[in-house]
């Protein structure tokens, strides 16, 4: 099979195994040319719509109302279109959760992950926020982005509309998210991080990008994000004589209290949390990457994405 088709297929299995179908342009920008990628990254888009356009001529692919999917995954545009209602109130409450949160001391990028990033979600889905902060005082930044809306019974479990999920926080010494992935592949990993919504960044993100190459090597039509709001600067970044605190180069008074937070936070987490502490990639605490997805399906997804790949004769 030529590695265009195998690509568009294998793309096409993987959002179907997360059940959302992209738009065309989606599907170029996150187009899994596995290990083609180079060949395949001098292509045209073009020649990229040319094959789906075969693909729906064959029947083997759908498109409609601006959607593709697989032809056994159709219904996924009809679902997909139903929960696009949400995605305006969603959005709004997310600009206002994260007008605070950039505003925090020590964060220096906010985004949307998941399905609200997508558009895709439920009427009382949680938002979740992926947070990237200074180095150095990652667990006292949570508590201040955390502890507002835990007062004001906005958190997961006590508000049953928009709750704010802060569950994904990484320092900027970090930001190579590779070391968090499932081996010898995640694919939901690498396509979450492709359609991660930045509401606010201060510059970090280009960082973030160049930091995962490697990672987002098989999507060679990826695009850096643009964040909705304007960049975030902070007083906080700099220290008394201007210079950025750093991991390498941060000082003691910056380190003593960071231990006071990570004491305080570890107290108030659950037991289920400190029971799968760096067990796996689950859950993950340290002074770089506070990361709480007890539930995490990425296995399932994998599996599911796998067997697609198998039934339409193409590697993972």
């Amino acid at each position: 099979m030529e590695p265009l088709r195998a690509a568009v297929l294998r793309t096409l299995a993987f959002h179907a195994a997360w059940g959302y179908a992209p738009t065309r342009l989606q599907l170029l920008l996150s187009l899994d040319a596995g290990n083609d990628a180079a060949a395949i990254s001098s292509i045209g888009q073009d020649e990229v719509f040319l094959v789906l356009d075969e693909l729906i001529s064959q029947d083997i692919a759908v498109e409609m109302t601006g959607r593709a999917a697989l032809k056994s995954y159709v219904r996924q545009i009809d679902e997909g279109r139903g929960r696009e209602i949400f995605f305006p109130r969603k959005l709004r409450n997310a600009r206002r959760a994260a007008a605070y949160l950039r505003r925090v001391p020590g964060v220096r990028a906010v985004c949307l992950c998941n399905t609200v990033a997508l558009g895709q979600s439920n009427d009382k889905s949680d938002l979740d926020f992926f947070i990237l902060t200074h180095s150095g005082v990652l667990w006292r930044t949570r508590f201040f982005c955390a502890t507002p809306f835990k007062l004001l019974g906005a958190r997961p479990g006590a508000r049953s509309v928009d709750p704010v999920c802060l569950s994904f926080f990484v320092s900027d010494q970090a930001l190579d998210l590779s070391p968090l992935a499932l081996t010898p592949d995640d694919p939901y990993f690498r396509y979450w991080l492709l359609f991660l919504l930045p509401l606010s960044d201060d510059g970090v993100l280009d960082q973030l990008w160049q930091a995962n190459a490697a990672l987002l090597s098989r999507h060679p039509f990826a695009k850096k994000w643009i964040a909705l709001d304007a960049p975030n600067l902070h007083p906080y970044s700099q220290t008394r004589d201007g210079r950025r605190e750093t991991v390498d180069g941060r000082s003691q008074e910056t380190v003593k209290p960071e231990r006071f937070w990570r004491w305080l936070q570890w107290k108030m987490f659950p037991m289920e949390i400190r029971a799968l502490a760096n067990q796996d990639t689950r859950v993950v605490c340290n002074n770089d990457v506070l990361k709480f997805h007890v539930t995490d399906q990425r296995d399932a997804f994998r599996e599911r994405y796998g067997n697609n790949c198998h039934e339409l004769g193409v590697e993972e």
